[in-house]
């Protein structure tokens, strides 16, 4: 009898793993489907999710013979927007499966892996996807290289018969480079080696398309290291996600660069090399000022675990480190003009996806409506105010709460707080874009349910939230796509925001883990 009940277990255990088996491979089918029917949409010439291309580009390759084959090119207008929308929620449907499926361990790292790489190379032969901010990289870049002056001064305007000029975003013709001093060198060397516009777009999305690969494979390593049951979850999250493909990668955006700083940075702090994991977020805030929040737990929690009298060296010493890293490719662009390099004017936008600005809206509507005009440009001022004095305060109580764990906390936890502090970051800052998604990704198998919860169904909302890329092409699916924005998205994402801040005042003050681990007091923590 106990012979047969082996046998039978045997037989349901192998049952279950051909399930599981099957599960996954239908899920991994999802995604490879839904992704390649947003392929074939974006390599139609005048799809609604390509931005204004450089003359003479002409769509090619094998999604353009796909959906010459299904017949989508016979398709226009309303049509063809609405089967992009379709093909953008079958994308964000399979990896919603294919995710699951991971995190339930129905398919292993390596094949996610292998595919990302496949999904990763195939964006290669499609054209730019939703997002002219490639010609702002370039023109800066240009400015810099070509014309000689200082693009934290100068703006796209001085310089109108640029042949970048008329592919710039009308919003940024006036303005100056916000993006850090080390992309700004980067940006200038492109110029330098491109021969044409096609090169230099081309540069800039290979080089976030190498950093989007290389990111999910330091996320997965980054999982095997402290979740080894999530490692092919950690690739998923990030090497399938259509918002990393597509809105991030597919579009060359420079925030793939900070994120795999995140995700490098992170896997040094594992290892007990805390400064030169801050010279790599130094380089990150190089690109972006985003990498500054990590930058800034990382400090605070080592200075943190060290004896009272040695806290301000440690605080020092990697803090110092960094400046002197960023001050190292910020000394060609130093002047007097604008000594923030372009944060100053960073901080006078706003996103139209952001929740500050849903927040602002509404109650100033409603203040305008009840008493004028007056009311509501005040109530706007107000909002603005609160939320960016939420995002301070926020950031200050987590860093000190990183401080006061430092000495009996654990690595992944100072980890897990960076993904905190991005999170916030991005959710309470006045801008908030597809590609901002990416900066936490890489740490999403650290999280617990809340943030990793708010970071995954953040991605996936940001993921639906564009399908008319350009107002010229297609002016009515543009506004559209504003009100969709606006009024579906963003509130999603500010249910999210809220979750997201009701978990981490909890866990700050019960003590509880700010990574996924089981929860228990410091008082019941002591006793064990």
């Amino acid at each position: 009898m106990r012979t047969d009940r082996r046998a039978r277990g045997g037989r349901l255990g192998a049952a279950g793993r051909g399930r599981a088996a099957l599960g996954g491979a239908l899920a991994l089918g999802a995604w490879a489907l839904g992704s390649a029917a947003v392929a074939a949409v974006a390599a139609l010439p005048g799809s609604p999710l390509q931005p204004l291309q450089p003359p003479g580009t002409r769509p090619g390759g094998p999604f353009r013979w796909l959906a010459d084959a299904l017949g989508l090119d016979a398709l226009r207008g309303g049509a063809l927007v609405g089967v992009g929308l379709a093909a953008v929620a079958l994308a964000v449907l399979g990896f919603l499966l294919a995710l699951r499926a991971a995190w339930r361990g129905e398919v292993g790292a390596r094949a996610v892996l292998g595919l990302a790489v496949l999904a990763h190379l195939a964006l290669l032969t499609l054209p730019l996807l939703f997002s002219r901010d490639v010609y702002s990289y370039g023109m800066y870049g240009r400015i810099a290289a070509v014309h000689g002056a200082n693009p934290y001064v100068a703006v796209p305007a001085d310089f109108p018969e640029d042949p970048l000029f008329g592919l710039v975003g009308p919003r940024w013709i006036g303005t100056p480079a916000v993006y850090g001093p080390l992309f700004t060198l980067i940006s200038a060397g492109v110029a330098r080696a491109a021969g044409s516009v096609g090169g230099l777009v081309l540069a800039f999305r290979t080089l976030a398309v190498a950093s989007s690969l290389a990111t999910a494979f330091a996320a997965a390593a980054l999982a095997r290291r402290v979740r080894p049951g999530r490692v092919a979850f950690a690739a998923a999250a990030v090497g399938l996600n259509p918002v990393v493909l597509f809105q991030s990668a597919g579009s060359g955006h420079n925030d793939l660069l900070v994120a795999l700083a995140v995700a490098l940075a992170a896997l040094l702090a594992l290892g007990g090399r805390s400064l030169p994991a801050a010279a790599v977020l130094a380089l990150g805030t190089g690109v972006k000022a985003t990498a500054a929040v990590p930058l800034l737990l990382l400090a605070a929690w080592e200075a943190g675990r060290r004896p009272a009298g040695r806290r301000l060296r440690g605080l020092v010493a990697h803090l110092g480190l960094a400046a002197a890293v960023w001050l190292a490719a910020a000394l060609p662009f130093l002047q007097a003009r604008d000594p923030s390099l372009g944060m100053l004017e960073l901080a006078t936008h706003e996103g139209w996806l952001a929740p500050s600005r849903f927040v602002r809206r509404i109650f100033g509507a409603l203040a305008g409506a009840l008493l004028g005009g007056g009311a509501e440009a005040a109530v706007g001022f107000l909002v603005r105010v609160a939320f960016a004095a939420a995002l301070v305060l926020s950031l200050a109580l987590l860093v000190r709460g990183a401080a006061r764990r430092a000495p009996r906390g654990q690595a992944r936890e100072a980890v897990a707080a960076w993904g905190w502090g991005l999170l916030l970051l991005m959710l309470l800052g006045p801008v908030l874009l597809p590609w901002y998604v990416t900066w936490a990704l890489p740490l999403a198998a650290l999280l617990p349910p809340a943030a990793r919860r708010a970071l995954l169904g953040t991605s996936v909302a940001l993921a639906l939230s564009q399908f008319a890329a350009e107002p010229a092409r297609l002016p009515w699916a543009y506004d559209a796509n504003l009100l969709f924005g606006h009024y579906v998205v963003t509130p999603v994402v500010a249910v999210l925001l809220v979750l997201l801040l009701r978990d981490l005042r909890r866990r700050l003050r019960d003590g509880a883990p700010l990574d996924d681990a089981p929860e228990r007091l410091p008082a019941q923590a002591d006793r064990r």
